[in-house]
């Protein structure tokens, strides 16, 4: 058995279609043909079951294609690994975070990154929390950044560390009564139609009953973080969000809140004692210096 044979057998149980996987696999369709017979031969199984051009997976086929699969994912990431080894400065980091955070906070960091190593490519996706979680846990991105820690329970085999606290501030149109208030209790606002971040969608932008103590009244619910400055301009009414440097005080006025209602903190996220490429680990300790500098303030 040997590799090239494995690749054959995932591009036929793929494909269904010996004449397609040969084209894929850039090989002539009797050595395709006679390779997967070798491999069932020294096997001593049937893979396919072969019905004039319908091809299908037996159940022997099924159960050894699972196998199959994890050992050439093995070997490529053991090529990638070599790779990162020879090219310490080079290569690729998969990251995936939550909307909000990829919206206002990543840009920055990576743009930063890329400054001082612009070899470097980043995949980089929008998940939820779970998502991240999971793709973190299945090996499939090096790094995973969310705020939503009580999901962690679930899963000891993932560090999480805090990268960044921002406070919460209500932001109100520039015409608002109080837009010049430097500081406002919750408490005053009972009469104020508030925007609330659409709680049904995968990143929950603030519990307004826990934070302000009364259900408020909602003029609107987007279901995208992006639409809340422009809603707050246009004077659909005034929401609550993190203080971050995407705020337009053009175009809206931000104030302090007296109460104490916590802050949103961004954490950074990695499987525990697995492989990271060093590109990956350069990156991971500079969000880390980053924290640190921060705290030193």
């Amino acid at each position: 058995m040997n590799l090239q044979q494995l690749e054959y057998f995932k591009k036929i149980a793929e494909t269904e279609n010996f004449t397609t996987a040969a084209t894929l696999a850039s090989v002539t369709q009797p050595a395709l043909s006679k390779a997967i017979s070798k491999l069932e031969a020294e096997l001593n199984v049937p893979l396919f079951e072969r019905n004039g051009r319908n091809i299908k997976l037996t159940s022997f086929g099924e159960a050894f294609l699972k196998h199959a699969n994890v050992a050439l994912l093995e070997i490529e990431k053991g090529i990638h690994e070599l790779e990162d080894m020879v090219n310490p400065d080079r290569g690729i980091i998969s990251i995936a975070s939550t909307h909000c955070i990829g919206t206002y906070f990543m840009p920055f960091i990576i743009s930063d990154f890329l400054s001082c190593c612009p070899n470097t490519k980043f995949q980089f996706n929008h998940e939820s929390t779970r998502e991240v979680l999971s793709d973190l846990k299945d090996g499939k991105i090096d790094l995973g950044f969310y705020d939503k820690i009580d999901y962690i329970n679930g899963h000891t085999e993932i560090k999480s560390i805090a990268v960044k606290k921002e406070e919460y501030v209500l932001i109100v149109p520039k015409n608002h009564p109080i837009s010049n208030q430097t500081e406002v209790s919750l408490k005053d606002l009972k009469e104020e139609s508030f925007i609330v971040f659409n709680q049904g969608t995968k990143d929950t932008m603030v519990s307004y009953s826990q934070f302000i103590g009364y259900t408020p009244k909602v003029s609107i619910e987007p279901n995208e973080v992006s639409m809340l400055g422009g809603l707050v301009a246009a004077g659909a009414g005034i929401t609550i969000v993190p203080n971050t440097p995407l705020l337009n005080t053009n175009t809206i006025s931000i104030i302090k809140i007296k109460e104490d209602i916590g802050y949103r903190t961004i954490y950074m996220g990695w499987l525990k004692d697995s492989y990271i490429s060093p590109v990956a680990a350069k990156f991971r300790d500079y969000v880390i210096s980053l924290t640190k500098a921060s705290s030193k303030k």
